[in-house]
């Protein structure tokens, strides 16, 4: 349910944005086919929208890849510099892979009868801090994965991510002082707390950060797998044509227990 609300969130998004992102196309046209998918960075969001049967897509679905973590976590951290990032760069251009991130992890939060919200997170309020401004980049971002990840692979890439923000959201086009804001004011403390509600409904529940979530599901291999080799495990779970980018991943087998 989540996937596919998120899913929703993502074609409404980018749909309304009032003015044409740098591919120079206006945003209602973005779905309208492959080429101008791909050109505007949107291919996997525009997949389930472009016609059925085009033989570009194999009338197949992309592989959907939910990753919950958290914003200094080592884990967290070395996973999407060293897999992630990497994978995304190498298949997003495929239209084989949706992305999501979802940043909050082992956090736990209380909601204040006025409506507010206090977080504790695993790795202290630098944490909570790191968390909220990778919310409020990927809300600004309208949820487009090409938008917001090289912030997050910015950040996590860093030293300290909090201290990088600033530099990695100007770096990509972000008004830093509208997120700044949103990550210090009611609304971040919203969106950590709609991440927080998020992850506490997986099942089966986090217990590892970052916890990997493919096409919905969610097991002990598949996360084995996934952590190790994301690629091989996006290749083998498309089930169209795969893409030239698929023949020189290693493969790794797993088991779905659908």
């Amino acid at each position: 349910m989540f996937a596919k609300f998120f899913s929703l969130v993502v074609l409404v998004g980018f749909l309304s944005l009032e003015q044409a992102n740098s591919c120079g196309i206006a945003p209602r046209f973005w779905c309208d086919s492959v080429e101008i998918a791909r050109k505007c960075g949107v291919l996997a969001e525009c997949s389930s929208r472009l016609k059925q049967g085009n033989d570009k897509l194999n009338g197949t679905s992309p592989v959907r890849v939910s990753v919950y973590f958290e914003s200094y976590c080592p884990d967290s951290i070395n996973f999407i510099t060293t897999v992630l990032y990497p994978t995304w760069e190498k298949l997003h251009s495929t239209g084989i892979i949706h992305l999501m991130l979802i940043p909050y992890g082992k956090a736990h939060y209380v909601h204040h009868r006025n409506d507010t919200y206090t977080f504790t997170c695993q790795h202290g309020e630098k944490e909570c801090i790191g968390n909220k401004i990778e919310n409020c980049v990927i809300r600004e971002a309208r949820f487009i994965t090409t938008k917001y990840l090289p912030v997050v692979q910015c950040m996590e890439s860093a030293p300290d991510p909090n201290s990088a923000a600033e530099e990695c959201c100007m770096k990509q086009g972000f008004d830093w002082e509208k997120i700044n804001n949103c990550a210090e004011g009611p609304e971040g403390s919203k969106l950590l707390h709609q991440a927080g509600v998020a992850t506490e409904r997986l099942e089966p529940k986090l217990n590892f950060v970052p916890w990997i979530v493919i096409n919905g599901m969610h097991t002990d291999e598949m996360q084995a797998a996934a952590l190790k080799d994301l690629t091989s495990v996006v290749c083998e779970t498309y089930q169209g044509v795969k893409p030239a980018e698929c023949h020189s991943a290693h493969k790794i087998k797993f088991i779905s227990h659908a």
